[in-house]
C-alpha cells in the first residue's frame, strides 16, 4: 500500500477530518479487495476490544465486506498452535486483530514467520473520557496520533479499516455507548492490527 492510497483511507475514514476530496478518495478506496476474506481476532475478556470487535463487524457488514470473527483467549493468542490455526482459516486473506499489547506482539511475530505481512497497526489508549490512538504503517513516513470522545471511538476505527480495505461507502452507525469500566481505574490501552496473509 502507498503512502497517497493510505491518506486517503484515513481522509475517507474521517481520521483525519473532513474534506472536499474525502467523496473522491473513498471512491477510489472502494474496490475489489473487498471481496477476500477478513478474520477479526479479538482478545476475550477485554472489553474494549469485545467492543471494537462487535463494531468492526456492523461497519464491515454494511460496507459489503466479508468477514469471520472470533474471541481467543490471551493464552492461545500466544500459542503458535492456536495462531496457526486462526491464520489457517483465512488462507491469502487479511487478519485484523484486537487485543493487548502482549499479545498483539506474540500474534504478530508468529504470523510474520509464516510469511504474512502487516500493513496497518493502531495503538489504543483508553481514558476517563477519550479515546488516543497512534496509527503507523510501511506507508507512512510519520505516525498519526488523534483522540476520539469513548463513544466515538471504535466506529472510527471501524471505518479507518473498512477504508483501508475498500469496502463499499456506507453512513456511520449510532454510536455505542462508553465502553463499561473504560474509564475507572488505571487507563486501558489495546492494539489493532491489520496483517495480509
Amino acid at each position: 500500500m502507498d503512502r497517497r492510497n493510505f491518506i486517503k483511507s484515513l481522509t475517507a475514514s474521517g481520521v483525519l477530518g473532513a474534506s472536499p476530496m474525502a467523496s473522491q478518495a473513498a471512491g477510489e478506496l472502494f474496490n475489489t479487495g473487498a471481496a477476500k476474506p477478513v478474520l477479526i481476532v479479538g482478545q476475550s475478556g477485554l472489553p474494549q476490544a469485545a467492543e471494537l470487535v462487535a463494531r468492526l463487524g456492523q461497519v464491515f457488514a454494511a460496507a459489503g465486506i466479508k468477514q469471520l470473527q472470533v474471541m481467543a483467549s490471551s493464552s492461545e493468542l500466544a500459542r503458535y498452535g492456536d495462531v496457526t490455526a486462526l491464520l489457517d482459516r483465512v488462507p491469502g486473506g487479511r487478519v485484523i486483530g484486537v487485543m493487548d499489547d502482549a499479545a498483539g506482539v506474540i500474534f504478530q511475530e508468529l504470523a510474520a514467520a509464516r510469511g504474512a505481512a502487516c500493513v496497518l497497526s493502531t495503538h489504543h489508549r483508553f481514558g476517563a473520557e477519550e479515546a488516543r490512538h497512534c496509527c503507523s504503517s510501511v506507508g507512512l513516513e510519520s505516525s498519526i496520533v488523534w483522540s476520539d470522545p469513548l463513544p466515538a471511538h471504535a466506529e472510527r476505527i471501524s471505518r479507518l479499516y473498512a477504508g483501508t480495505l475498500g469496502g463499499q461507502a456506507s453512513a456511520p452507525g449510532p454510536h455505542a455507548a462508553a465502553t463499561p469500566g473504560a474509564g475507572s481505574g488505571a487507563p486501558a490501552s489495546l492494539v489493532s492490527f491489520l496483517i495480509n496473509t
